[in-house]
C-alpha cells in the first residue's frame, strides 16, 4: 500500500513538475529576443558533454539513471525511488526495456538503501547492454565496476566521466572502483 501511495505520489509531483515547466516555457517565449537567446546558449551550455545513443528513448532515460545513481551515493533513499519512478515510466516506451522497467519497479518497492544498491546493479546491467546493442552516436559512456559491490562479487555502472563515485558504497567507499570499459561510437 505504501509503495502505491508512493508511485501516486510521485507521479502526481511528475505531473506539476511538467505543469511548472509548460507555464516557464511559455513565460521564456513571451520575454525579450536578447533575454530567449542567453537562454538557449545556457540550455546547449548544460547539455553539450552528455553522451548518446542511437536511441532517444535511451537518451531520454540516461539523465535519470545519473539521477538514481546520485541519490545511491548519496544515500537519498526519496530521490532514489523519484528516480527510479522516471526510469520505470519511461522504459515503457523502450522496446527491450523489460529488465530496466523490472528492476526500477523493484527499487520502489524495497526500503533501505542498501536494498535499492543491490538491484542498482541488475538494472546498470541491463542499461549496459542496451546501450551497447542501441550504439553510441555521441561521446563516450564509462562502465565501472566495484569489486567490492554485490558482497565481493562486483557490480558495473554507468559513469559520466572516469571520475569514480561508488553508487554501491557512497562515502563509505566513494571512490572504490575503476573504469573497465568506455563505450563509444564505431
Amino acid at each position: 500500500m505504501k509503495t502505491a501511495n508512493f508511485k501516486i505520489g510521485l507521479t502526481a509531483l511528475a505531473a506539476v513538475f511538467l505543469l511548472a515547466s509548460c507555464n516557464a516555457t511559455n513565460q521564456q517565449a513571451q520575454e525579450t529576443s536578447d533575454h530567449a537567446e542567453h537562454q538557449e546558449e545556457k540550455v546547449e551550455v548544460s547539455t553539450s558533454g552528455i553522451p548518446k545513443t542511437k536511441s532517444d528513448v535511451l537518451n531520454a532515460l540516461y539523465p535519470h539513471y545519473l539521477a538514481l545513481q546520485d541519490a545511491l551515493v548519496k544515500e537519498d533513499i526519496v530521490k532514489a525511488k523519484e528516480a527510479a519512478l522516471l526510469i520505470e515510466e519511461g522504459s515503457k516506451n523502450l522496446k527491450e526495456g523489460q529488465t530496466l522497467q523490472t528492476t526500477a519497479s523493484e527499487i520502489l518497492s524495497v526500503e533501505t538503501i542498501q536494498e535499492q544498491r543491490e538491484i542498482f546493479s541488475p538494472l546498470s546491467e541491463a542499461l549496459i547492454t542496451l546501450i551497447k546493442s542501441n550504439g553510441v552516436s555521441e561521446g563516450e559512456f564509462y562502465v565501472a565496476h566495484c569489486p567490492m559491490a554485490s558482497d565481493n562479487k562486483g557490480a558495473n555502472w554507468i559513469s559520466p566521466d572516469k571520475t569514480i563515485k561508488n553508487p554501491y558504497f557512497g562515502d563509505k567507499m566513494l571512490t572504490c572502483g575503476s573504469v573497465e570499459e568506455t563505450l563509444k561510437k564505431l
